[in-house]
This record gives structure tokens, sequence and C-alpha cells, in this order.
């Protein structure tokens, strides 16, 4: 009998087996990255910016654009990060996005990406067209393929998060002088455009079984807020290897009206609580929403971030931490897994029993 238990033991360790495994998806936590796919603009673009700080407003404000991120596989790696965020482009034509204008006061700048994918049709990522557009994956089709292959390679992985903000604007849409300036308008995502971005996701994760889909949640109930109600999330073992899209969009209560209305989509979007279809929540501030957060995680996934624009990192300030780590957000957002010596020592990171960003981070607080 000795003999069979240890085989056993054996065999469960072999396979990844864990009593972790057995916990409900909304009883555990994952570390994300914000704008995950952000490199830090070059210095003489801060400069240039920092010397019409007034005049720009906050969504541009240098100092709150001057950071940067760590190619994913590398997040997935050697951080634990489970969850990203990719900020998408609509170009249907192509070389929409192709110059970036800001570089035309700046000496030894070129205007123009040689890249030839940048002249081509499909979804490109950047932060902010013409002005913050160093990124680490020109197009969602590079940034879906490490995700996947990465994927592919670590079957058992914790579930991925990935939340896909759909950008309707640029700075070209706000002035009619950079416009005149060859500063671009963004191209709005209609109908067709949300629909190919769908179409991408199952291209490059559907047909691997590596998508968990809002049908996959809904399983055999008459909704997602019936399958919640009844029977709770899937434990961790029924999503290992899966990955996870968030829709993100002013948008996104059409995807919502899709999802209600029986659509089999690949993406989840944020809805309202009590929703037919709601399954994510968006609370970015945690700041005096703690409880409201720790209510919400009983039924539902709750995103919120404990920094924004390096501000926190700058000041070295904890608060948005300390009432993101007291609440039960699920899935806590951050631009500081890893240190700036440049700003600070600010580093914002999941510690249980003596370890750092364990994955999963199993929350304290009982659901039951």
């Amino acid at each position: 009998m000795k003999i069979l238990l240890a085989f056993t033991f054996l065999i469960l360790v072999q396979i990844g087996f864990s009593q972790e495994d057995t916990v409900r998806l909304n009883e555990l936590r994952f570390l994300a990255s914000h704008n995950s796919y952000k490199r830090k603009p070059d210095p003489k673009v801060i400069r240039f910016l920092s010397r019409f700080k007034k005049r720009l407003g906050g969504d541009l404000d240098p100092i709150q654009l001057d950071y940067g991120h760590l190619p994913i596989p590398v997040q997935l790696n050697d951080y634990n990060i489970r969850g990203f965020e990719l900020d998408v482009y609509n170009d249907p034509k192509g070389g929409h996005y192709r110059k970036r204008r800001v570089n035309m006061f700046l000496s030894g700048r070129r205007q123009k990406i040689k890249n030839e994918t940048m002249r081509q049709p499909g979804f490109k990522i950047l932060h902010i067209a013409d002005v913050d557009f160093e990124t680490n994956y020109l197009t969602i089709e590079e940034a879906f393929s490490e995700l996947s292959q990465w994927s592919l390679t670590h079957p058992t992985h914790e579930p991925i998060f990935i939340n896909i903000e759909a950008k309707g604007s640029s700075p070209g849409d706000y002035s009619g002088f950079l416009r005149f300036l060859g500063f671009k308008r963004a191209i709005p995502f209609d109908s067709i455009a949300v629909e190919l971005l769908d179409q991408k996701i199952r291209k490059w994760f559907g047909t691997d079984s590596l998508l968990f889909s809002p049908k996959d949640l809904q399983g055999e109930y008459s909704s997602i807020k019936e399958r919640l109600e009844d029977a709770g999330w899937p434990t961790l073992e029924e999503v290992r290897g899966k990955i996870l899209f968030l829709y993100d969009s002013d948008h996104d209560g059409l995807y919502n009206l899709s999802l209600n209305n029986g659509e089999d989509k690949p993406m989840f979007a944020y809805g309202e609580i009590g929703g037919e279809s709601t399954a994510f929540v968006m609370r970015n501030d945690p700041i005096g929403k703690e409880e409201e957060i720790n209510e919400l995680s009983r039924k539902y996934m709750v995103r919120t971030r404990t920094d924004a624009g390096s501000l926190e990192a700058r000041a070295h300030d904890y608060t948005r931490y300390q009432a993101a780590m007291k609440s039960n957000a699920q899935i806590i957002s951050t631009d500081y897994y890893e240190k700036d010596p440049e700003i600070s020592d600010f580093q914002i990171g999941l510690v249980e029993a003596g370890k750092i960003n364990s994955v999963p981070f199993i929350l304290k607080t009982s659901f039951k």
C-alpha cells in the first residue's frame, strides 16, 4: 500500500498536480503588466515634449510616458507575469501609422518606419500615434506569435489574461494644427474591424485549444450570469494552459451586446454588474474601493492597477498598491514588476510565504 501511495504521489508531481489546482479562478491573484508591449521613448522625444508640457495636457505629459517593458516571454519567465495589455490601432489599408511625426522636430530621428509590415493592412501596436510609438511589437501578429509559442511550450501554465484595448483616438483627432503638420487621426474600430480582430484571435489561439472563451465559461448554462451564480468559476486545473482575452474599448457595450445575444465570441468584455455576460469588471483605482472590490470579487474577476504613468514610482508611493492588496482584486496591473534605477527602487510584486510573484497566489479571504 505504501509503495502504491508513493507511486501515485510521484505521478501527481510529474503532471503538475497540487492542492492549488482545486482552487477556483476568482480565488487566485495574478500579476499583470500595463501597456505590456511598450518601450521607453527616446530621451530626445521626452526632452522635446517637456518644453511644451503645459500645452500638452495630462495624456501627453512626458513624465507619464517615460516607462517601458521587457519582451513578453521575459515577463512570463522571469517575473511570472500572467496578465498583459496590448493597445491596438486599426489600420485596414496599411501605412496609416508608418510615420512618427514628432520626429520631424528632432535631428537624427527618422519619421518613417522602414519595417515593411507597417505598410501592410492589419492591427498595429503602439501607445500614442505620432508621439509615443516605441514598441516591442509593431503588429498584433508579432505579439500573438510570441504568446502562442510560449503557451504551446508551457502547456500546464497558469491562465493568461490578455487585455485588448482598441484605440479610437490620437493627438491628430484633437488638434487641427497637428493635423496640418501631418499627425494622423486614428481610424475607428467598426464592426468589420472588431470581427477581424476576433478572427485573428481564433487563428492564433483557437486552433490549438489555447483559448478559453465566454462560451467555455458559460458551458451548458443559459448565460455566464447563471453559470457564475450556480457553479462559480472553474478551478485552476480546468484552465491550465488557457488564454483569456478581454476587450476594452469605448464601444465595448456593443461587444457585450453580442455576448448577451448568444454570439460565440473569443473575447470577454468588461461589463456592468449583474449583466448576463459579465465575468470581468474593472476598478483601475482601488483607493477607497477596497470593500466594493472585495464584494465584487466573490462573483467576478476584478482588474485594478497599483501605479499609473510612473507617478507612484517617482514618488516612491505604495498607496495604490496597498489598497489593491487590501482588496481581493484578482488581476493586479503594474508598470514596475522590475525596478527602473533611473527613477527609484519602486517595485511591485505579490509576496506569499516568502515567495515573490508566486504563481498562483491564493487569496486569503474566504469566498464561502
